[in-house]
């Protein structure tokens, strides 16, 4: 009898990837998801599991040590299945195990087939989908989940209006890639009179990346052999779109309001500054608690396990930071919503007079257009973390110890992420002493 394995979804990524149960007998493949993620520098292909031998990094050797526990299960019930065939005489079948592995591992109790279809499938996914495929897993957040649902709505509508309501995995092609992407960027005027789609290219790209997600998930469960989405020129189409960050004089002028009469403002620009001083995302500045903040022997920092990517980040305190939180003895203001503390940004960068001129560059409904706007406008819980990390690099702070606070994996992708120009640099490096060192000699 042939042995089930473990292969890595993609050996040679540089990143975490799936691992799959794989099976082969009589020509057939069964390929089942474990829902485990590994980075496959951790991977040992001999043993077919995650490397046991890893010192000095107690949580990464835990995290391993939990996914070998959990291949076990996975390995221990395809053996228990296919021996209890073998003494009863019955011949395997992808389906028939497929639907034996369900019972052991999947939550939904009604799965998607492959005559069920394609929306079928995807809506059954988000309604049980309960774990994003991080190491270690954590709970999928309501943000992605309105994402996932954002994109099956504007499938339907596709599939409706172009496909005749009969869009199905097979569907799923080249042609489709074109074709929907015209769609979510060409405008559509409703019965109401409002405008719909004619979306912006990374809008777009949105979009086209969570269905390559969904197909993907479908692939690894088995309902479709279909890996068109696969295809490079399947995209996810992405452009450079410039955000605006607030300089430190900028921050001193939000610091300076008086907002003694005004407790709701002054509570949201508190937690602002708290992120423009930490490079903290909106969903770990606004949940800081007396314990995250430690003591050394150089001063006070705070120690963050962050939500998106429950990695733990040491941020130094800053003297502003200190400031607010001796404020509120520690207790900071509970958080409003993401949408309504960005409309009392609005109202607060107004307030300080930040109201120099910004020129937005982008595409929509697949034409290029300028446009500008004050600069209190723009501003955005995101612009906290944006301004963070700009003003960290201006002020000399080398970008691999801000990458350390952000997350940015290569200095490429976080060169891009700040706002500096490229008269700004050139202004940075004229004092660095590569260009001064011996003018006053040649004087």
């Amino acid at each position: 009898m042939a042995t089930p394995k473990f292969q890595l979804r993609k050996p040679n990524s540089d990143s975490e990837t799936l691992i799959l149960l794989v099976y082969r007998f009589q020509n057939q493949k069964f390929v089942y998801s474990t829902g485990e993620n590994i980075n496959p520098t951790y991977w040992d292909n001999e043993t077919q599991r995650a490397q046991n031998n890893i010192r000095g990094n107690e949580t990464l050797a835990d995290s391993l040590e939990s996914i070998n526990v959990q291949l076990e299960r996975y390995d221990s019930k395809i053996k228990e299945i296919l021996s209890s065939w073998k003494i009863q005489k019955t011949q395997p079948t992808v389906d028939g195990l497929r639907v034996e592995m369900d019972k052991e591992f999947k939550i939904a109790t009604t799965a998607p087939t492959k005559e069920n279809g394609l929306f079928d499938f995807i809506d059954n996914y988000i309604n049980t989908v309960k774990f994003t495929r991080t190491t270690p897993p954590k709970p999928i957040s309501k943000r992605t989940l309105q994402k996932y649902r954002t994109t099956e709505k504007v499938l339907k509508e596709f599939s409706e209006k172009k496909c005749k309501g009969k869009l199905s995995f097979d569907d799923i092609n080249m042609g489709f890639y074109y074709d929907f992407v015209e769609f979510l960027q060409t405008p559509i005027k409703t019965p109401e009179g409002k405008i719909k789609y004619g979306h912006g290219i990374n809008t777009i790209g949105k979009h086209v990346q969570t269905v390559k997600g969904f197909l993907r998930e479908a692939f690894e469960a088995g309902l479709t052999t279909n890996v068109q989405f696969e295809n490079r020129k399947f995209a996810v189409i992405r452009e450079n779109v410039e955000h605006i960050y607030l300089s430190e004089s900028e921050l001193t002028q939000l610091w300076e309001l008086d907002l003694i009469e005004n407790k709701r403002l002054e509570a949201v620009r508190d937690l602002f500054l708290i992120g423009c001083y930490t490079a903290l995302r909106f969903s770990d500045f606004t949940t800081i608690q007396p314990e995250n903040i430690i003591d050394s022997d150089k001063g006070k920092a705070l120690k963050i396990k962050t939500f998106k990517t429950n990695q733990t980040v040491y941020v130094p305190l800053h003297w502003r930071v200190e400031s607010i939180m001796n404020k509120y003895d520690n207790h900071l203001p509970r958080a409003i919503s993401n949408q309504k503390m960005n409309d009392y940004l609005k109202e607060l960068g107004l307030m300080a007079g930040i109201d120099s001129q910004f020129e937005v560059n982008k595409t929509k409904a697949g034409l290029r257009f300028s446009e500008t706007k004050p600069k209190h406008e723009l501003i955005t819980t995101h612009t906290a973390r944006r301004s963070a990390a700009t003003n960290m690099f201006k002020a000399g702070i080398p970008s691999i110890s801000i990458m350390k606070l952000t997350g940015h994996k290569t200095e490429s992708v976080f060169l891009k992420y700040i706002n500096v120009s490229e008269e700004e640099n050139a202004m940075l490096l004229m004092g660095h002493e590569y260009f001064t060192k011996g003018r006053m000699k040649a004087v």
